[in-house]
């Protein structure tokens, strides 16, 4: 029965450390300057960028207010505009 009690504990509070975990606002990745960023930089950038609106997605599932999904929306469009012109940036450089 104890066991039990604390495994159903531990599920308990791991479940509660996720949800808090999925409602904590996340960090914007670094953007590589394009005029000298290399290959696997933008590709890691691409990949952070991703993982960010990911975790952005999941708090504006939250329960938060308005002015904060708003904030969150306008991080996620700067970001994602600093991103984008990085690549142009990148690709005209690499284009030669």
């Amino acid at each position: 029965m104890r066991k039990s009690l604390l495994l159903a504990a531990f599920v308990g509070t791991l479940g509660f450390s996720q949800i808090l975990f999925a409602c904590s606002r996340p960090s914007p990745p670094e953007i590589p300057d394009p005029d000298t960023a290399v290959t696997p930089q933008m590709i890691k950038a691409k990949n952070d960028v991703q993982a960010y609106v990911g975790e952005a997605e999941k708090y504006l599932k939250c329960n938060i207010s308005t002015a904060q999904h708003n904030s969150m929306v306008d991080e996620m469009k700067e970001t994602a505009d600093k991103f984008n012109q990085a690549v142009r940036a990148y690709k005209a450089r690499m284009a030669g």
